[in-house]
C-alpha cells in the first residue's frame, strides 16, 4: 500500500489524504452519527409520552381514593337508603317484606311470603329498569295458591 501511496506526487497524496479524511468523515456522519440523533429523538418523545401516561395514572389514582374515601363516609347511610327506598317501593306494589337485612358488601336481602308473582316481577322490573338496582340472587318458592311464590332475593346499587 505504501508503494501505490508512494508513487503519487506530493500535492495528490495531500489531495488523497483529504479526501480520504472527507469520505471518512461523510460515512461517520452517515452511519453513525445521524442514527443515534434519531434514536435520542425517539427516546425523549417517548419518555414525554410515558411522563404524560404516568400523569394522567396519578391523577386517576387520587380519584379513585377520594371516591373510596366518599364511598367509605357513605356506605352506611346508602343501605339505609337503599333498604327505606325498596320497602317503600314495595309497598306500592302491595308486597309485604318479611324480612330485610342490609349486608357490609352494601346489599339488601329481601324475602317475601305469599306474594303474588305478577306484582313481585313488575317490582323488580321497576328497581331494575327505574331505580338502577340489580338484582343479584332471586329464589322463588311456589305456594299451595296458584300465582302466589314465597321470595327471597339480593339487591344490590350499580358500582
Amino acid at each position: 500500500m505504501s508503494a501505490w501511496f508512494d508513487r503519487f506526487s506530493l500535492r495528490e497524496q495531500v489531495a488523497l489524504l483529504l479526501m480520504s479524511a472527507v469520505v471518512l468523515v461523510y460515512v461517520l456522519a452517515l452511519f453513525v452519527i445521524r442514527p443515534l440523533g434519531q434514536a435520542r429523538d425517539e427516546l425523549s418523545a417517548r419518555n414525554a409520552a410515558t411522563a404524560a401516561v404516568l400523569r394522567r395514572v396519578d391523577a386517576m389514582a387520587t380519584e379513585i381514593q377520594s371516591l373510596r374515601g366518599a364511598q367509605s363516609d357513605s356506605k352506611g347511610a346508602s343501605s339505609v337508603n337503599l333498604s327505606a327506598s325498596l320497602n317503600q317501593s314495595a309497598g306500592r306494589y302491595q308486597l309485604r317484606v318479611s324480612r330485610l337485612q342490609p349486608n357490609s358488601q352494601g346489599s339488601v336481602q329481601l324475602r317475601f311470603e305469599s306474594a303474588p308473582l305478577d306484582a313481585l316481577l313488575r317490582w323488580i322490573y321497576e328497581i331494575e329498569t327505574l331505580q338502577g338496582l340489580r338484582v343479584d340472587d332471586l329464589s322463588l318458592s311456589q305456594t299451595s295458591t296458584a300465582g302466589v311464590v314465597s321470595a327471597t332475593l339480593r339487591v344490590a346499587a350499580f358500582q
